[in-house]
């Protein structure tokens, strides 16, 4: 993960708090070094714990007895029995079969769209993902001789994260120092500005730890200084 780190996860464990305030716990890392520790000959603390992450992922109540055996699948509520407009609500769900999902419910409200398109989304991309022959490789070769300025590793974050998007976010670079200021390894002004300008990035959390992972190898003093500048161009922003 990251080149040179490991995540490991999950746990499923009931939350009935606000989605905001969920965090792991204690007894969560205790729980998975435990088992990393049990298969694997260099044993982890709590110490090289560098970052963690919880969420909340909403499940369908099929009156299972253990919380990794409710289903990961979805479910529809179609309340379409007044003259009101129907409501369709959706129980469960994961960000793997979002698409699927997606077109499922257009299906389940066409009736009321006789205008409504054919479903198309099985052959579409997301935004930098029309990558030829979806052969990653080929185009990562292809950028590398693209930019031939561009050190590997930073051409392989621009390809991984960005795709064909990768040249939108160059643009007319030539060389590192017109990608703008370097805040930490591989990371330069240049990509921050396109995800707030492209990306709806709001803050520097937002690019740090949601659109990037660089907060997992920034320093301490990279960091604020990552911050500060944010601030900067909010102000410049107006």
């Amino acid at each position: 993960y990251q080149n040179d780190l490991a995540l490991i996860g999950t746990t499923d464990i009931p939350y009935d708090g606000r989605p905001e305030d969920v965090a792991a716990d204690a007894s969560e890392v205790d729980y998975l070094i435990k088992v990393v520790n049990r298969y694997f000959k260099r044993e982890l603390a709590r110490d090289d714990v560098i970052y963690s992450f919880s969420g909340v992922r909403p499940l369908y109540d099929d009156n299972a007895d253990n919380p990794s055996a409710v289903t990961r699948d979805y479910i529809f509520e179609l309340d379409a029995s007044s003259r009101q407009a129907p409501l369709l609500s959706v129980f469960g769900g994961k960000i793997t079969t979002f698409r699927k999902l997606a077109e499922h419910a257009l299906d389940r409200i066409a009736p009321f769209f006789p205008k409504m398109g054919k479903p198309w989304t099985s052959k579409g991309y997301l935004p930098g993902g029309d990558i030829a022959n979806a052969d990653f490789e080929q185009f990562l070769g292809d950028l590398g001789r693209e930019y031939p300025w561009m050190p590997a590793s930073l051409v392989k974050h621009y390809g991984r994260l960005y795709g064909t998007r990768t040249r939108v976010l160059v643009g007319a670079s030539r060389s590192l120092t017109e990608l703008g200021r370097c805040f930490g390894k591989d990371f330069f002004e240049r990509e921050a500005s396109y995800l707030f300008e492209h990306e709806w990035a709001l803050t520097a959390a937002d690019i740090l730890e949601r659109r990037t992972k660089h907060g997992l190898h920034l320093s301490a003093a990279e960091r604020a200084a990552f911050e500060d500048w944010c601030v900067g161009r909010l102000v410049r922003a107006g």
